[in-house]
């Protein structure tokens, strides 16, 4: 499930702390965080043409369920109590078993891995219950592994909150923290100062959400929401069509198409208008040595209507498989 835009992906570093517009303009002011030094603000605005998040963690991931916050945006996720990144990353590679059942939330995890795989972006919410079992070193060794898999992808990356054992907690994010030197399309969600700056979002063990509306709606999925590498504006088809310079004879429609959605080869097609009639329908389906076509992962048309129809007004008009259209245009021929 792959998406095509004409703007590549580029990706922020750093660390990703709580932005309180979104909130706002969502109505969400009663939320609050501690404020960001600029220092820590994500440098370059992160733009992906792949719209798909896919999410892992513990508990406070499967408290807030599959959409965590991105609506369509969300392929899926895995999550359930008492999850480590150890536990995660034997289940995506193969080597891991004794996860409860119920946690696959896709037909099996063979397709989970799928989806892990294709997704845009991923979302990360481990280490909770990692600062309890595992060495500094492991939890290093993990976080590389996960950063190695994303394969440049954007990644969003929960910081840890986790009371009883801070002094691992201080530890473990500083890792994660270090990470972002590594690995610069990683940021991190600054899950530590927000609780810290409103703890009722928390039950009291400090840890837990304490209802879906304030831990997850009002807090997590928000920032999810926040941090998300934005997406093409128009998720329309785009195209070219080519000039034809003969007045005589019958009339030659070229050019080229790209569906956006959804997926980079997405099937689109020409619809012809002949005095704002419907004329007929092309499909995009030629192979295209015009680098624009090739950088938007466009694909060409070729059509002829007779030599009746000179004088008139010819338009062309993209749609994709979503029946989304995109105008190329209307000519006198």
């Amino acid at each position: 499930m792959r998406s095509c835009g004409r703007r590549g992906l580029s990706v922020g570093r750093g660390v990703l702390v709580v932005v309180l517009c979104a909130l706002a303009l969502s109505g969400l002011a009663a939320v609050r965080a501690a404020p960001a030094a600029a220092g820590d603000l994500p440098r370059v605005a992160w733009q992906g043409a792949n719209p798909y998040v896919f999410a892992i963690g513990d508990s406070l991931l499967e408290q807030c369920r599959q959409d965590f916050g991105m609506g369509w945006r969300s392929l899926g996720y895995i999550a359930w109590p008492g999850a480590t990144a150890g536990d995660m990353r034997g289940r995506l590679d193969g080597t891991g078993s004794g996860w409860p059942r119920w946690t696959v939330t896709e037909s099996s995890v063979e397709e989970e891995r799928l989806w892990f795989r294709d997704a845009g972006s991923l979302v990360l919410a481990l280490g909770t219950n990692d600062v309890k079992f595992v060495s500094v070193a492991e939890w290093r060794d993990n976080v590389d592994w996960f950063m190695q898999q994303s394969r440049g992808r954007p990644v969003q990356w929960f910081t840890i909150h986790n009371p009883p054992h801070q002094g691992m907690v201080d530890a473990f994010n500083l890792e994660l923290r270090l990470a972002t030197d590594r690995w610069p399309n990683l940021k991190l969600i600054d899950w530590e100062a927000f609780s810290r700056a409103d703890p009722g979002v928390l039950l009291s063990d400090g840890v837990h959400l304490a209802t879906y509306r304030e831990g997850c709606q009002m807090a997590r999925n928000r920032l999810i929401q926040t941090g998300a590498p934005a997406v093409p504006g128009s998720t329309a088809p785009v195209g070219w069509w080519y000039e034809d310079t003969r007045r005589t004879g019958p009339v030659r429609l070229d050019g080229w198409g790209a569906g956006r959605v959804p997926h980079p080869q997405a099937p689109v097609a020409v619809n012809v208008r002949v005095d704002w009639r419907h004329h007929a329908r092309v499909p995009v389906d030629r192979p295209s040595a015009d680098i624009w076509a090739q950088t938007a992962s466009g694909r060409a048309f070729s059509h002829t209507i007779g030599a009746e129809h000179r004088g008139r007004v010819v338009c062309l008009d993209l749609v994709d498989s979503r029946g989304q259209f995109t105008a190329l245009g209307c000519r006198w021929v």
